[in-house]
């Protein structure tokens, strides 16, 4: 399958689009590409993000979406 690269702007439209109620905001998925916690393209100036991914966290959370590295130690949420 391939990837469904976007720009923050087009995933957020798309989201919308999808889900005309959701909660997420730019804000909050900027934050999502700053920490790390969504993984990101860059390609030049763009900052392209996998919109099934963005999905994936949408609907499961960061940890359903993101596969941990093996031999690395996660924090567990209290």
């Amino acid at each position: 399958m391939t990837p469904r690269l976007r720009t923050r702007d087009k995933a957020m439209a798309l989201l919308r689009q999808d889900d005309p109620d959701t909660s997420l905001t730019r804000f909050a998925l900027d934050r999502l590409i700053r920490t790390g916690k969504l993984p990101t393209v860059n390609i030049g100036n763009k900052v392209l993000v996998n919109y099934d991914t963005l999905l994936d966290v949408v609907a499961n959370g960061l940890d359903a979406a993101i596969e941990p590295e093996p031999g690395v130690i996660r924090r567990i949420p209290i």
